[in-house]
């Protein structure tokens, strides 16, 4: 089971509101846990938060561990006379899970909740143009803007963070707070390990919009080596699933495809090696979806990348699945692949492809 510390840290993560565009509550608390644990804590211009631990040695290559922090959600687009909003999706998400949605909003410094409406009599939520009609409440569009409410305001899913007695963990987020929970886990375990190299770990915005915050972020480290933390879809419980792959339960994702990157032969190689040595479970993944990972592994002169990733299941829905077993499974395997990191498996990792 995981330790007290792991639960208080996911709950106060999970609980932070970061849709797309607005994840500055997000990035605040990384920097106060940032602070603590690294030399250096440093930002792109789109607001990708990094810690940086140093290395003694001069000119030391940089290994990047990194992930994103927003979430799927809603931006406000119109107020409408009944008092409803109009608001679009932000991010991929099924539409078979938005009908009577718990939703919230923050306004003036005010939490409000409400939930997602029917558009037709015969229950259709989402319009041609991909919006959606909102009730948080109010009566009236004059009530709206007493409350603050503006255009452009986003909107996030109100579920909250729960932990069963068998294991699973349920949130409205996993997809986009399992890398900054598992980054500043991380940290606390190197805080006293000397590396041969600086090592960059952080979070990006703006993934669930067209994967932006990662160009930004990448040209700003520079990195060597790239291990991006994401979570996976699980197709271990759908009836009409040919290939039951992301099965909950079963250890940390080896991803050997993605529709944006083939990863690193030799680094998944070295990964899996970790994980058999020190007895951690994984599974292979393979994923037809894009990630960050395509824009690091390509981005100035190419950098080896692996995907460090758990399953989940309702991916981008109001509540989101995964095992605290695979979450262990990806720290333990996560803090001694770093580890055992030199700079000959950094040069060997650069030629693999040569």
């Amino acid at each position: 089971m995981l330790n007290q510390e792991t639960i208080d840290l996911m709950q106060a993560l999970t609980d932070i509101n970061g849709v797309a565009s607005n994840e500055r509550l997000v990035a605040a608390r990384l920097k106060q846990d940032y602070a603590q644990l690294a030399d250096e804590v440093i930002y792109d211009n789109l607001g990708s938060i990094y810690a940086v631990k140093k290395s003694q040695t001069p000119n030391a290559p940089h290994v990047m561990v990194s992930g994103h922090m927003d979430e799927v959600g809603l931006i406000v687009t119109k107020v409408l006379d009944n008092g409803l909003l109009q608001a679009l999706l932000l991010g991929d998400m099924s539409t078979n899970s938005l009908l009577g949605a718990s939703v919230q909003g923050d306004f003036a410094g005010k939490n409000y909740q409400g939930t997602i409406l029917a558009q037709t009599e015969n229950n259709q939520v989402v319009d041609k143009t991909n919006k959606v009609q909102v009730d948080l409440g109010f009566l009236s569009k004059a009530a709206v803007e007493k409350a603050g409410v503006q255009l452009g305001d986003t909107l996030s899913f109100a579920t909250s963070f729960v932990q069963t007695e068998s294991g699973a963990l349920m949130s409205r987020n996993w997809n986009g707070r399992y890398a900054p929970i598992l980054g500043v886990e991380l940290l606390q375990a190197l805080q006293n390990v000397e590396l041969p190299f600086d090592l960059y770990v952080g979070c990006t915005v703006q993934e669930q919009v067209g994967l932006r915050g990662i160009q930004t972020a990448t040209n700003k480290v520079a990195p060597d080596l790239a291990i991006m933390l994401d979570t996976d879809a699980a197709f271990d419980y759908q009836t009409d699933s040919d290939d039951r792959i992301g099965v909950l339960g079963d250890g940390v994702l080896l991803n050997y495809y993605d529709k944006t990157v083939l990863p690193n032969r030799l680094l998944l190689q070295t990964f899996r090696e970790t994980c058999e040595q020190d007895q951690i479970p994984y599974q292979y993944y393979y994923s037809l979806a894009d990630s960050e990972a395509g824009w690091v592994n390509k981005l100035r002169t190419g950098c080896p990348t692996l995907f460090v990733n758990i399953p989940v299941r309702n991916m981008n829905t109001p509540r989101s699945v995964i095992a605290a077993a695979d979450y262990q499974a990806a720290k333990a395997g996560l803090i001694q692949f770093i580890k055992q990191i030199d700079n000959d498996s950094l040069q060997a990792f650069k030629a693999e492809n040569r």
